[in-house]
């Protein structure tokens, strides 16, 4: 049995607990993880090293690659100890996913952990807006085959954005943005991309900034 095979995959996955933020960095955010060590060789010895990465879409094995890398991560500690690290400066009112592998003193690399996501308002494991008031509908139809709409309210007059990318996190178009009063707002979505194109059949994530204020959607496209 090669060594890939028998690196343990995270025993208790990413768990998020909110890191208090001191008064002179209210501009930043951070989030400590948790988990547990695996080991080099099944749950036995130390594996060489941790690479956690973070981004403001989901996480898969085929777009781990493209996420951003996290500096910093200790060695890990002799298996089925706990883990936590701290991840500072992330941006308020925003949602992030968190992924981790583990590497072995071969080179060798772990699965994809499972996903841990957080919100930086005051909520965990959801995206919601700091605002009740603000608010990004899921799109309708959905599955959609030939165009989808996108409800939205503001609860104060401000800036909007709604971009698509594909699941590996390529731009594919930005549907609309500009400025809108407070209130309701309602946008489509003719299902081509940038150039005019049809895109393809596939999974597609919607991320609109309302008034600075981050959200994401899946839209499933169908032919």
């Amino acid at each position: 049995m090669d060594t890939l095979r028998r690196i343990a995959p995270l025993a208790c996955g990413l768990m998020v607990a909110v890191a208090p933020v001191p008064p002179a960095a209210a501009a930043a955010t951070s989030v400590t993880l948790h988990w547990t060590a695996p080991g080099d060789d099944g749950m036995s010895g130390r594996a060489q090293s941790y690479v956690l990465v973070r981004s403001l879409f989901p996480i898969t094995a085929a777009n781990f690659s493209l996420a951003t890398v996290i500096s910093g991560v200790p060695a890990p500690k002799t298996a089925g100890s706990a883990e936590l690290f701290t991840v500072t400066n992330l941006f308020p009112n925003t949602g992030y996913y968190f992924a981790i592998k583990t590497v072995d003193d071969a080179g060798n690399v772990s699965a994809i952990s499972n996903l841990a996501h957080y919100y930086t308002g005051l909520v965990t494991g959801v995206v919601e807006p700091a605002s009740p008031m603000t608010s990004f509908a899921s799109p309708w139809p959905n599955p959609a085959r030939q165009s989808v709409h996108f409800a939205f309210d503001l609860s104060r007059q401000g800036t909007y954005r709604l971009d698509l990318f594909d699941p590996t996190g390529r731009h594919v178009r930005t549907l609309a943005s500009g400025t809108h009063p407070a209130g309701r707002g309602d946008l489509a979505w003719d299902l081509r991309d940038a150039s005019g194109a049809d895109v393809r059949a596939g999974t597609y994530l919607v991320r609109a900034d309302l008034a600075g204020e981050i959200w994401v959607r899946r839209l499933v496209v169908i032919r």
